[in-house]
C-alpha cells in the first residue's frame, strides 16, 4: 500500500463526492414529489439519509482523527457496497432491482452505477494496484451474491452476468489507467526529489569551488599588491641601516622613499580590501564596471586610457565575472609593472559569435617565456579564462607593450 492516511486532495475529492451524492438525492426527491405517482417517499428518506450519514462521515475532523488509518477502507468501503444494494433495499421491488434491471424508480435516478467508479479510481490512486484489486473483488462478490439471490430465469441471469461482466471489466480498465498515471506521477516525483538532492549537492560543490577560488584570488591579489611594496621596503630599509653612519643626507632620502613605499603599499591595500568588498557587476553591469574601472586607473595614474566597451545582451554571470577579472587584473599588472604612456580596453562580440576582450599598453613589455611561476597574476588570469572556457593569450615583448587577449566562443 502506497499511503496509510489520504492525502488532502483526495480527501477533498471524496468530499465532493458525498456532497454530490446528497444533492442528487435532494433533487430527485424533489422531481418525484412533484411529478412521480407518489409512494416513494420512504425510500427516498432512506437513501437521503444514507447520503446525509455518509457526508457527516467524511467533512468531520474529529472522525477522521478517530478512525485514522481505517477512516478511508471504511469510506471506500461504504461507497462500494450501497450503490448496489440501495436500489433493491429502499424501493418495494424484487431482488433483481439491486442489479439495476428493472424500470427505473427514484432511487435508481438518484444512485445510479457510476458511484461505483468513484470508490475504484479512489483506491487506485491512494493504495495502488492492491487497492484496485481489493475494490475490483468486493464488486465481484457482491454481484455474485446477488447473481445468487435473482430468479431462476436463464435469460434474466445471462443479461445479468454480462452486464456485470462488463462493468466490472469497464472499471477494471478505468482503475488501471488512474494507477498508471499515478504510479508515473510518483515516479516523476522522485526523479524531481533526486534531481533536487544532486542539484543541492551540486550547487554545495560549486559554493566550496568559489570559495577556493576566491582564496586563491585573495592570495594572489595580497602577493602582487602588497609583496612587491614589501620586498622594497625591505631593500630600503637594509639600506637606511648602512647608510645611517657615514651619509646621514642620503640615508634621510632613503627614509623618505621608505615611507613613500608604505603609504604606496597601504593604498594598495585599500584598493584590494575594496574590491573584495564591491560588487559593480550588480551595481552597474558589466560594461559600465569596466569604464569606471578604466575611469579610476586614468585618474590615479595620469596614463591616458581609452576604453571602447560594447552594449551586449545579458550574458551568464561567471563569464561576466571572468570578464571583468580578467580586464581588472590586465589593467593592475600595467599599472605596476607596464610604465606605460597609452593604455586602451576594449570589450565586443566578434563577427562569428562569442565576445572578445583586449587590453593593450605601449609599456615596458616582458619576455612571457621568462615569467616565474611566483607572478600569480597572468595565472590567475588563464585560471579564469578556462574556468568559462575562454582562451588567454598574451603577447609581450621587452620594450613592445603587451597585449592581453581573452576570447570567448
Amino acid at each position: 500500500m502506497r499511503q496509510s492516511l489520504p492525502s488532502p486532495p483526495l480527501l477533498r475529492l471524496l468530499r465532493q463526492a458525498a456532497a454530490l451524492r446528497l444533492l442528487l438525492a435532494a433533487g430527485a426527491a424533489a422531481l418525484y414529489i412533484v411529478y412521480g405517482p407518489g409512494g416513494v417517499l420512504t425510500p427516498l428518506a432512506a437513501l437521503g439519509l444514507e447520503r446525509l450519514l455518509f457526508l457527516l462521515l467524511v467533512v468531520s475532523p474529529p472522525v477522521l482523527r478517530r478512525l485514522g488509518r481505517a477512516f478511508l477502507p471504511l469510506a471506500l468501503g461504504w461507497l462500494l457496497f450501497f450503490p448496489v444494494a440501495e436500489a433493491g433495499y429502499t424501493t418495494n421491488r424484487p431482488v433483481a432491482a439491486l442489479a439495476g434491471y428493472l424500470t427505473a424508480g427514484p432511487t435508481d435516478v438518484a444512485n445510479p452505477p457510476i458511484w461505483l467508479v468513484v470508490p475504484v479510481v479512489l483506491a487506485a490512486w491512494h493504495y495502488g494496484r492492491m487497492g484496485l484489486r481489493l475494490s475490483i473483488a468486493v464488486l465481484g462478490a457482491e454481484q455474485a451474491l446477488l447473481a445468487a439471490l435473482l430468479p431462476a430465469d436463464a435469460a434474466f441471469l445471462i443479461a445479468y452476468t454480462i452486464d456485470a461482466v462488463g462493468r466490472l471489466a469497464m472499471l477494471t480498465i478505468l482503475g488501471y489507467v488512474v494507477t498508471h498515471l499515478v504510479e508515473a506521477q510518483c515516479a516523476e516525483h522522485q526523479a524531481l526529489a533526486e534531481a533536487n538532492r544532486q542539484l543541492a549537492r551540486r550547487a554545495a560543490t560549486v559554493e566550496q569551488l568559489a570559495e577556493s577560488r576566491e582564496r586563491n584570488r585573495l592570495a594572489r591579489e595580497l602577493h602582487d599588491m602588497l609583496a612587491h611594496s614589501l620586498t622594497g621596503l625591505c631593500l630600503q630599509l637594509q639600506a637606511l641601516a648602512t647608510l645611517l653612519e657615514r651619509d646621514p643626507r642620503e640615508a634621510r632620502e632613503q627614509l623618505e622613499g621608505a615611507q613613500e613605499t608604505v603609504r604606496a603599499g597601504i593604498g594598495e591595500s585599500r584598493r584590494a580590501i575594496q574590491a573584495l568588498r564591491a560588487t559593480p557587476l550588480e551595481d552597474l553591469g558589466l560594461a559600465e564596471a569596466l569604464r569606471q574601472f578604466c575611469r579610476r586607473q586614468a585618474e590615479r595614474t595620469g596614463v591616458a586610457h581609452v576604453c571602447e566597451v560594447s552594449e551586449l545582451d545579458a550574458l551568464d554571470p561567471l563569464l561576466e565575472q571572468a570578464l571583468y577579472r580578467v580586464a581588472e587584473a590586465a589593467l593592475a599588472n600595467v599599472e605596476r609593472h607596464a610604465s606605460a604612456r597609452h593604455v586602451a580596453l576594449s570589450l565586443r562580440p566578434e563577427e562569428e559569435g562569442g565576445l572578445r576582450l583586449e587590453v593593450t599598453d605601449d609599456g615596458a613589455g616582458f619576455d612571457p617565456a621568462s615569467v616565474s611561476e611566483d607572478r600569480f597574476g597572468l595565472a590567475g588570469m588563464a585560471e579564469r579564462a578556462t574556468l568559462v572556457g575562454a582562451h588567454l593569450t598574451v603577447e609581450s615583448a621587452p620594450g613592445g607593450g603587451t597585449r592581453v587577449v581573452m576570447a570567448v566562443q
